[in-house]
């Protein structure tokens, strides 16, 4: 079996060497670890799934595979290091077969705090999945700690969470085409380039995104996956036969909408217009390139969320999911509040950012008049009749 250590980049694989491996680890962009080398990073990765879970492991590729599967099967294993995070470390894990492969994922905690926030995510996925049917989040296999002698000759623990990859969904961020100097939605494909999205699949990636919220949105406990952030790469595409197909990778927390305005949110009714309303303005925010300055996406975005919601409504309804009367008649609600009636309602959000991302909080305030406005007209511009596929609960 060849195991082959890897960075991804955007001009492809980079394969690591000796004296590569032999750097600190990265627990940030500037930031070494005290006493992980690079090597342990990728070491370790490589015993969670061919030691401690090997037998785990090998269930997991039976699933995918279809078939009875033994480690000796195993031609290559590629362990890549994608992207490392505010909490945790991202790597996929490329399996090859007889002319066959899988991509797979793991995550990485290599901290109690973070461990903590990892193990408390893989819960919440499962949940989910276990919750809702058909799923837009990645299935967890397993997880698991990792104990890994240090250059110190401490011992380190790692968690490690292996789970679905979403194989040729691409994360995209608001960048400025140099070619025009205008800003637009840029996907980043690897494999064949990156490029920008046209106005269309833009505003479907926005629809598809605010739908996927909605759908898991819970009327009941007002429960709904936040935090989420574009510049986080929270949701990826991709494009089959020219039809944009958006994914979530992962739900950090579900619990009460926006728990600091419990007073205002009790009512079912009132607590979903504050969800759609945060939701509209969360939707908008991303960095530029997914690193720079806090973005706020143009205006097709507010008319995106307003019909992604309501696509995601009228699904929930029929499915017997939305048990608060007639979407119409919410619909009908937030139409009959003029401009000046739907500034006041965004208030209490504004104070409730107060805390949170201060470029965000920034970019908002300096936004928000346009944005009411586009929300408002966006609630006149149309109402979907029909529901169409999405998710149902169990």
């Amino acid at each position: 079996m060849n195991i082959r250590y890897l960075f991804s980049s955007p001009e492809g694989d980079i394969a690591l060497q000796p004296e590569e491996l032999s750097r600190p680890f990265l627990i940030a962009p500037a930031t070494p670890h005290p006493s992980l080398l690079l090597k342990d990073y990728f070491e370790s990765i490589r015993a969670f799934v061919l030691g401690k879970h090997a037998g785990a492991f090998i269930s997991v590729l039976e699933q995918c595979f279809k078939k009875k599967i033994d480690l000796s099967d195993i031609r290559e294993i590629s362990i890549r290091s994608e992207k490392h995070g505010v909490l945790y470390h991202l790597a996929s894990i490329e399996i090859q077969t007889n002319g066959r492969h899988i991509k797979l994922s793991v995550s990485t905690a290599v901290s109690e705090k973070t461990a903590a926030w990892l193990r408390k995510e893989c819960d919440i996925l499962n949940f989910l999945n276990r919750s809702f049917s058909p799923s837009f989040l990645p299935r967890v296999y397993f997880s698991g700690e990792i104990n890994r002698r240090a250059r110190d000759n401490t011992q380190q623990k790692l968690f490690m969470c292996l789970s679905e990859w979403f194989e040729d969904f691409h994360e995209w961020h608001l960048s400025v085409d140099k070619a025009d100097n205008r800003q637009k939605v840029c996907i980043w494909d690897q494999q064949h380039g990156n490029r920008y999205a046209s106005p269309e699949e833009a505003f479907e990636i926005f629809r598809q995104a605010s739908k996927i919220l909605t759908l898991y949105y819970d009327t009941a406990t007002f429960h709904h996956i936040y935090p989420w952030h574009h510049a986080a790469g929270d949701f990826v595409v991709r494009t089959v036969h020219g039809n944009i197909e958006v994914k979530l990778t992962t739900a950090r927390n579900y619990a009460s909408v926006l728990s600091s305005l419990h007073e205002i949110t009790a009512n079912p009714g009132i607590a979903i217009i504050y969800f759609l309303l945060n939701m509209s303005i969360r939707m908008r925010l991303d960095k530029l390139d997914g690193v720079g300055k806090t973005l706020w996406a143009g205006s097709f975005a507010a008319e995106a969320a307003v019909k992604g919601f309501f696509d995601a409504l009228r699904i929930m309804e029929a499915g017997g999911r939305y048990r608060l009367g007639k979407v119409g008649d919410l619909h009908a609600l937030l139409k009959s509040f003029d401009v000046k009636e739907l500034e006041t309602l965004f208030h209490p959000l504004i104070c409730s950012y107060q805390h949170e991302n201060p470029a965000d909080l920034a970019v908002i305030k300096e936004n928000l008049k346009t944005h009411v406005q586009e929300q408002h007209r966006s609630l006149h511009t149309g109402f979907p009749d029909e529901p169409g596929e999405g998710l149902a609960g169990r």
